[in-house]
């Protein structure tokens, strides 16, 4: 240490020049430096339940929901201004960037359907899709909801009076604050003074998160204020207030901008990390400024030193003297944050691994930077030295600290002291509760908690819980033992306290079934598959392909019940996992695998792992300080002696948080490492000037007060800067976190400097560890230290755009129209929907078609012949000119031929992507076309029409305000549409492939393959002729409902 330290005083100037040009590298990346909440860093993602979790978000996208409320100052939701505003807030929702908008739910949103019967069949249409004109039409949308079981408490309140909206997001890299701005500009232009628009969800409080985080710009400069408060009270100096000042704030800018060099983003936990560095830092300097001042004093003693000689002289022996100390000190701090990556939680290991940087940071800052400019500057004026050495209460209270420990009478009430006190704060750790709500980060009083608890007040919940049944193989879901047992689970969650409804497809086939039989009693599950499976498929001809992809996959091999709780509280979820699990073991069959997941299991799985995690890591922290201590001391006594404050720290912590009622959670499981790697530095500190004291001094009860009045004195000034420092926090109102971690850290470190002081000199003093009170090495050797390092990190290894002129838009695309529809026609094909997972079903078919003597309009029937469970399900369908198209359809389980009631053109084809406009085509009159250019498309010359709707009938009839259609020069033939909704937004692409010229006579062309992309729901439906045949007879016959019946 000798030589380092001669080396840095010799070659100051380029030690500060390096030293500057690296803080000014660092503190450039610091503008990238963001608050931002990840919900992935918080979760222990091996979790069983954070595992089920995610695979519910990527089977049915199911994860970040916001739940919006609107309740009318007086009467109840069915007033037609009301639902207005469900029906814009619910469109501008849908067209914001980043929402799941298949999944979006609210009595306006596509996915709510009403599904009923009349003695035709089944009608399933939307719950809301205008806005009424009337209260008598807005009271027919409540009679629709109330013949819905699944819709009930869920999209309105059971008083009726909170209709409710629930979005998904996708993951924001912008974090969740982005998200809540979008959804506060969806609400904004809908908040009138007669109507409450509350705001709840898992999104709002993780926003909260970031929001509040950001508090640490005010209070980051607050805590650099006190604590150079508390310097300048230790110094009663100048350069003791900004020495250690500047010394800390350059650790801070080098740790920070490492941090941000490698992409590390500050979250709610370790945006604490800056005051911890900077208390930390701080203090280190405060012990080697006051070594420097007695140096210094002993320099000038010796007349042959000029001033100037005797400053250099003095950095360079109080680099020596504490430098190895500070080393071993900073080891075990830096090495008890780094073992917080034993927990399996990534936001607490990025805490660990950063604060570990940033203690290493410090040793490095106050090892060249801190000497170097000590060396530059003038040596201590007279009035200055006499000012450090001036009596100050903390001398007082240090020489009565120290006659507490130099006599034994004194020394056992010291230990009967401590056991009464390790009694109390044991007692006090027994009703420490692991608990990890997100709302409990926040007071109770936030506005935001108001909201959460108004909605779960009226509404189902705002959580949920979910029964994840997982099939060996597709169609295992439409076994109906596996959807009896979800029936029987379902009823059971349902009367379960807490929970206020629970949804599956379950419900959705009762549904079905009432509406296939009549309509008028309660709807009850059907029992046979072939009968389940056709009713499926039944519904997708009149609902949408993505209706029910928030309760079952595309291959029916995975489905979820769906359960919305009124609380997130980890005890809950504990309780109701526990008495769930033999309910589950006594319905399902074992053809299928039960696993349970949720936004409100995430927590209770995050205290499973702190309750293991947080034993682990006080033990192997404690592990970490022994052995450190013990290599750096080589005693094992004294290595056990200085685990002694450490014990009492964790006990204090625990005990306080049991006292108070500060629960153990994510936000709190770091105050242990915290105290912990602080708390062993007092002790080494101690230990190695009482051993430098006793070998000076001439009695041992001078040597102790020698040591109290140095060393002692500097432990308080480094507890009380930390304190002070972390103090702050508690001024973060409303905000838990920064409360609970200001006073228990506060608590941790008078605890532990007080137990140091005190307890450990005590026991120091009786139980004489050789190397303290014989003889001595004078410094350490590299080697050990090494070998500390070696052994510690061991237990931690684990187009063109020319626009043509002259051309007829309209007559183009009437042309197209032509071109595409075949005048009889007779095809093999298949129907191949993939959802937006990638899971896709087929369905094979058989179709006949023709054109009606109108020589315009069309008719079709379409057998499907596989798979097994709908085949011969048939659907007649035939368009009609000013009036609304006949659907038929045969279901082979009922045996019976069903009429559908008449379908828009906005409905989806026979349940695929496609609507039935975008097969039949879409009546050219009814639009307005424009060229827009000449394109070539994959090497094709073609020309792009735009049409958009002649009316806003039209519109409402089809769904879309704008086409764009890329028409072949050569013939029109359509090779690719683009579909916009009304609000504007691509909704639909298609695209025609491997076209081919069916009927050379006519010129009529087919595309044998069809693709249409479904933008909003991410499904895609892909139609494939393997035979397209337009020269075989077609009988009339055939387009009679009761021909379907018959095979073909």
């Amino acid at each position: 240490m000798t030589r380092f330290a001669n080396l840095v005083v010799g070659h100051r100037k380029l030690v500060l020049l390096a030293s500057l040009l690296l803080t000014l590298l660092l503190g450039l990346q610091l503008r990238h430096l963001n608050v931002i909440v990840d919900a992935d860093e918080l979760l222990p993602r091996d979790h069983p339940f954070v595992e089920v979790t995610e695979q519910v978000q990527n089977l049915f996208g199911n994860r970040y929901t916001v739940v919006i409320g609107i309740t009318p100052k007086t009467g109840d939701v069915w007033q037609p201004s009301v639902l207005g505003k469900v029906l814009a807030i619910t469109d501008r929702l849908a067209a914001t960037p980043g929402v799941t908008r298949a999944n979006l739910q609210s009595l306006a949103a596509p996915r709510a359907k009403d599904i009923a019967g009349n003695q035709d069949g089944l009608l399933v249409s939307r719950l809301l899709d205008h806005v009424p004109a009337n209260l008598a039409e807005a009271r027919a949308v409540r009679t629709r909801l109330l013949a819905n079981p699944a819709y009930r408490d869920v999209l309105v309140g059971r008083d009726e009076r909170t209709a409710a909206i629930f979005v998904e997001f996708a993951k924001d890299p912008k974090g969740f604050g982005h998200v809540m701005s979008q959804v506060e500009a969806a609400i904004e232009p809908s908040r009138s003074p007669d109507v409450s628009i509350a705001v709840a969800g898992q999104p709002v409080f993780l926003a909260k998160l970031e929001i509040f985080s950001k508090r640490m710009a005010w209070l980051l400069p607050v805590a650099i204020l006190l604590i150079g408060l508390v310097h300048f009270e230790a110094f009663r100096t100048v350069q003791g207030l900004i020495l250690p000042l500047v010394t800390a704030v350059l650790a801070l800018v080098w740790s920070l901008g490492i941090m941000t060099l490698f992409g590390v983003h500050l979250d709610p936990f370790n945006n604490v990390t800056p005051i911890l560095i900077l208390a930390v830092a701080a203090g280190h300097a405060v012990q080697m400024l006051k070594r420097y001042y007695e140096e210094y004093d002993r320099c000038r003693a010796d007349s042959t030193l000029d001033p100037r000689s005797a400053n250099r002289t003095a950095v360079i022996r109080s680099m020596v003297r504490v430098g190895p100390v500070m080393v071993g000190a900073c080891l075990i701090a830096a090495l008890s944050f780094l073992s917080l990556v034993v927990f399996d939680i990534q936001a607490i290991r990025t805490f660990g691994v950063f604060c570990c940087l940033g203690i290493l940071a410090i040793v490095v800052v106050e090892l060249t930077f801190t000497p170097a400019l000590r060396a530059m500057l003038p040596p201590p004026a007279p009035r200055e030295a006499d000012a450090e050495k001036a009596l100050t209460i903390w001398d007082r209270f240090a020489a009565i600290l120290a006659e507490q420990v130099i006599d034994a009478a004194h020394r056992r009430t010291v230990f009967i002291g401590a056991g009464v006190f390790a009694l109390l704060m044991a007692a006090g750790a027994t009703q420490v509760r692991i608990d990890n709500s997100l709302r409990s980060f926040f007071s109770a009083d936030l506005p935001a908690r108001l909201d959460d608890r108004e909605l779960n007040a009226h509404l189902a919940g705002t959580n949920s819980f979910y029964v994840l049944i997982e099939g060996a193989s597709d169609d295992a879901i439409k076994d109906p033992a596996v959807l009896a047992a979800m029936e029987r689970t379902q009823d059971w969650l349902a009367r379960q306290p807490g929970v206020g409804h629970t949804l599956s497809l379950v419900d959705m086939l009762k549904q079905i079934n009432r509406g296939m039989t009549g309509g008028t009693q309660p709807g009850t599950l059907p029992r046979d598959a072939d009968l389940i499976a056709q009713y499926l498929l039944l519904y997708s001809m009149s609902g949408e392909p993505g209706d029910f992809d928030g309760l079952v996959d595309y291959g029916y091999r995975n489905a979820i019940i769906q359960a919305f709780v009124k609380t997130d509280s980890s005890a809950f979820v504990a309780d109701l996992d526990a008495r769930i699990r033999p309910v589950i073991a006594e319905n399902f069959p074992a053809t299928v695998k039960v696993r349970l997941g949720g936004s409100i299991t995430t927590p209770t799985a995050m205290n499973e792992v702190m309750v293991n995690g947080k034993i682990k890591n006080i033990l192997q922290i404690y592990a970490m300080v022994f052995l450190v201590s013990a290599l750096l001391f080589r005693s094992l006594s004294l290595a056990a002696l200085i685990l002694l404050p450490l014990v009492f720290t964790t006990l204090a912590v625990f005990g306080v948080m049991g006292i108070v009622g500060v629960p153990l959670q994510i936000a709190t499981a770091t105050v242990s490492a915290l105290a912990i790697g602080i708390g062993a530095d007092y002790a080494i500190y101690m230990t190695w000037r009482l051993r430098e004291e006793l070998r000076d001094a001439a009695d041992q009860a001078q040597a102790i007060r020698a040591t109290f009045a140095s060393a002692g004195k500097a432990v308080m000034f480094v507890a009380t800067a930390v304190g002070a420092g972390y103090a702050v926090l508690m001024a973060s109102a409303g905000f838990n976190i920064h409360i609970w971690l200001g006073m228990l850290t506060v608590v941790s470190m008078l605890v532990a400097a007080l137990s140091t002081l005190t307890l450990f000199v005590a026991a120091l003093l009786a139980v004489r560890p050789a190397v303290i009170f014989g003889n001595w090495p004078a410094r350490l050797k590299p080697a050990l230290a090494g070998a500390a390092l070696s052994v510690v990190i061991s237990l931690l290894a684990a187009p063109d755009q020319a626009v043509a002129q002259n051309v007829d838009a309209t007559q183009l695309m009437a042309d197209s129209l032509k071109a595409g529809k075949a005048l009889r026609s007779t095809a093999v094909g298949r129907f191949v929907l993939t959802n937006k997972a990638g899971q896709s079903r087929v369905r094979q078919t058989l179709s006949v078609s023709e054109i009606k003597p109108d020589g315009i309009h069309n008719r079709r029937v379409v057998r499907f012949t596989g798979p097994a469970d709908i085949a011969g399900t048939s659907v007649l369908t035939i368009e009609n000119q000013g009036s609304d198209d006949d659907i038929w359809v045969y279901l082979p389980a009922l045996k019976k031929v069903r009429r559908l009631p008449a379908s828009s053109r906005k409905d989806a084809f026979v349940g695929t992507d496609f609507s039935y406009g975008d097969v039949l085509g879409h009546p050219v009159a009814e639009w307005t076309h424009r060229l827009l250019r000449n394109e070539v498309l994959n090497g094709v010359a073609t020309r792009v029409i735009e049409s958009t709707p002649r009316d806003a009938s039209v519109a409402a009839a089809t769904g879309y305000g704008r086409r764009l259609s890329w028409l072949r020069t050569a013939d029109n033939v359509l090779l690719k549409t683009e579909y916009l909704d009304t609000a504007g937004m691509l909704t639909k692409v298609y695209v025609a492939e491997d076209v081919r010229l069916v009927d050379p006579t006519n010129r009529r062309f087919q595309a044998m393959r069809q693709v249409m992309r479904n933008l909003t729901t991410g499904h895609s439906t892909t139609i494939e002729y393997s035979s397209f045949r337009t020269d075989q007879p077609v009988q009339a016959s055939q387009f009679q409902p009761r021909s379907l019946e018959n095979a073909p």
